[in-house]
C-alpha cells in the first residue's frame, strides 16, 4: 500500500521540482514542501494517494499570509479605539 501511494505521488513530485511547487492537501489544509513530505512519508505519515494533494505556488500563499497579517493589524487598531471610547 505504502509503495502504492509513493509511486502515485512521483509525477507531483516531479512537476513540482519542475515548476518550484509545493504540496496543499486537499481536505485538510496543510501544506508541505516536496523535501517536507518526502520526508514526513519517510517516517510513514501523511501516505496519502495523489487525489489527496495539489500543488500550488508557495510565493501566492505568502501574499495571503501578508494579508491576513495586515487584516490582523488594522482589526487591532480598531480594537483599540473601542477600548478607548468606553
Amino acid at each position: 500500500m505504502k509503495e502504492e501511494i509513493l509511486l502515485s505521488l512521483e509525477p507531483l513530485f516531479k512537476e513540482a521540482a519542475e515548476k518550484g511547487l509545493w504540496f496543499r492537501c486537499s481536505y485538510q489544509d496543510l501544506i508541505f514542501s516536496p523535501a517536507e513530505l518526502r520526508k514526513a512519508q519517510q517516517e510513514d505519515r501523511f501516505l496519502w494517494g495523489d487525489s489527496n494533494w495539489r500543488l500550488f505556488d508557495p510565493a501566492e500563499h505568502l501574499v495571503v499570509l501578508e494579508s491576513n497579517i495586515e487584516e490582523a493589524k488594522r482589526e487591532l487598531e480598531r480594537f483599540k479605539v473601542r477600548l478607548n471610547d468606553r
